[in-house]
C-alpha cells in the first residue's frame, strides 16, 4: 500500500498555481503602473538588501519608449530573488529578465523610491521579432472586452499582439 501512494505521488501531474498574484488585464496593469515602457534589458545584477535578509535582481532596461512615466535612460527595475555566490534566493510569481531581451514592462514605484514589476510575472511582455519581415509583436497580451477587434481574439485570452497595436491599446488606456 505505501509503495503505490508512494509512486501515485511521484507520477502525479504537476501543475503550476498563480495563487500568489491576482490576475491583472493589460488595462489594470497600464492603470496601476507609475511607468510603462519597451525597450531592451542592458543588464542584470544580484545583490543582497543592506541587512542581508534578501537578494534582489537589479534589471536595468534601455528605453526605446515611455508610454507612461518616464523613470530616465535607463530604468533600473528591483526584482526579488536572484543568486549571490552559492546562495539562491527564489521568490515565486516574479519574472525573470534576460540581458538583451526586448520587453515591455509595467513598473511601479514604493513609497521608499523602488522601482518594481507591476503585477508580478505578468507585468513583464517578452518582444518577439518576426525573422521573415521583421514586425515586432508583444506576447502575452490579455485584452479588454472593448478591444477585442486587436487581433481578433475573444477577451480575456493571452496573446501575441503588433508591438503597434500593443502601444495604441495602452495609450488608450492611459486616456481613459
Amino acid at each position: 500500500m505505501t509503495c503505490c501512494l508512494l509512486a501515485g505521488f511521484l507520477f502525479a501531474p504537476v501543475t503550476e498555481t498563480k495563487a500568489q498574484v491576482r490576475k491583472m488585464s493589460t488595462k489594470d496593469l497600464t492603470k496601476e503602473s507609475t511607468a510603462v515602457l519597451y525597450g531592451k534589458c542592458t543588464k542584470t545584477e544580484c545583490k543582497w538588501n543592506e541587512n542581508r535578509s534578501i537578494i534582489f535582481t537589479y534589471v536595468t532596461i534601455a528605453p526605446e519608449e515611455y508610454l507612461k512615466g518616464d523613470l530616465g535612460s535607463g530604468a533600473v527595475i528591483a526584482i526579488p530573488g536572484g543568486r549571490v555566490d552559492n546562495v539562491i534566493y527564489e521568490v515565486s510569481e516574479t519574472p525573470v529578465f534576460t540581458e538583451g531581451e526586448e520587453v515591455v514592462a509595467f513598473i511601479w514605484t514604493n513609497p521608499a523610491g523602488k522601482n518594481l514589476i507591476t503585477g508580478g510575472y505578468q507585468g513583464k511582455m517578452k518582444i518577439e521579432k518576426d525573422s521573415k519581415t521583421g514586425k515586432r509583436f508583444v506576447e502575452g497580451v490579455t485584452i479588454e472586452d472593448d478591444d477585442q477587434e486587436i487581433g481578433k481574439q475573444s477577451p480575456g485570452q493571452l496573446k501575441k499582439v503588433s508591438l503597434e497595436d500593443f502601444t495604441s491599446i495602452i495609450k488608450g488606456y492611459i486616456k481613459q
